[in-house]
C-alpha cells in the first residue's frame, strides 16, 4: 500500500498556526521568543481538544506538541511550521537535495519513524537494530560531504533502515529525490540515495 502524505491539509495547519501567530505578534500578545513557544503550545493543545483539524493531521499535531515538551523553547516550533509549510506548498521540488532530504527524514519521524545519525565507528563497527523496528540509520561521516555548500548531492549516499521499507520509496519519490535499493547487509536494508543527473 503506497502512504500518501496529507500533503494539503498539512499546509493548512502550518498555515493556520503561522497566522494565529502573526496576529497575536499584532495585537502585542507574543513578543518574545519564548511566547512564541507558549502560544504554539497552547494553540496545538486547543486545536487537538477541539479536534479542529482532520484526522490526517492527528499525527502531526502531536508530534509537534511533543516536541514541545521535549525540547521545551529548544524545540523551535515556529522554525518547524515555517518547515512544514514551505515543505508542503509545491514549492518541495525546487528546493535543493538537503533540504528534500531532510524533509523526507522529518516526515518519517511524524509517521512513527525513528532517524539515528551513527559516528564513523559506530556505522563501521556493526549496526544493531530490530528488524520490526522502523529506523533509518545515517552516517554522519558520509551525510556532510555528500551534499555541497548549496546543498546539491554531490555523491551517492548510503542510509541503512530497518523494519516494513514500504513507505520509504514512495515518500522519496514525493521528495523528488533519486534512490535505488541495494542488496540487505547484516539485515539491514540498504538505500543509496543518487545525485541528480544533469
Amino acid at each position: 500500500m503506497t502512504v500518501k502524505r496529507p500533503t494539503e491539509d498539512l499546509a493548512h495547519l502550518a498555515w493556520c498556526i503561522m497566522v494565529a501567530v502573526k496576529l497575536a505578534q499584532k495585537q502585542g500578545r507574543v513578543t518574545t521568543e519564548l511566547q512564541v513557544h507558549l502560544f504554539i503550545m497552547q494553540w496545538l493543545a486547543t486545536a487537538q481538544k477541539r479536534k479542529l483539524f482532520p484526522r490526517s493531521v492527528a499525527q502531526d499535531i502531536l508530534w509537534l506538541l511533543d516536541q514541545g515538551k521535549r525540547y521545551a523553547f529548544a524545540a523551535k516550533l515556529d522554525r518547524k511550521v515555517e518547515y512544514i509549510w514551505r515543505s508542503t506548498t509545491g514549492e518541495l521540488a525546487k528546493q535543493s537535495e538537503l533540504f528534500r532530504f531532510t524533509w523526507f527524514v522529518e516526515t518519517l519521524k511524524t509517521m512513527g519513524w525513528c532517524g539515528r545519525l551513527q559516528s564513523a565507528r559506530e556505522w563501521h563497527s556493526g549496526l544493531t537494530g530490530s528488524a520490526t523496528t522502523r529506523t533509518l540509520f545515517i552516517p554522519e561521516a558520509g551525510l556532510h560531504p555528500a551534499f555541497s555548500e548549496d546543498g546539491a548531492l554531490i555523491k551517492p549516499l548510503e542510509f541503512r533502515v530497518t523494519g516494513d521499507i514500504s513507505e520509504i520509496f514512495p515518500l522519496l519519490e514525493q521528495s523528488h529525490l533519486s534512490a535505488e535499493q541495494r542488496p540487505d547487509k547484516d539485515g539491514f536494508s540498504v538505500i543509496m540515495l543518487l545525485p541528480e543527473k544533469t
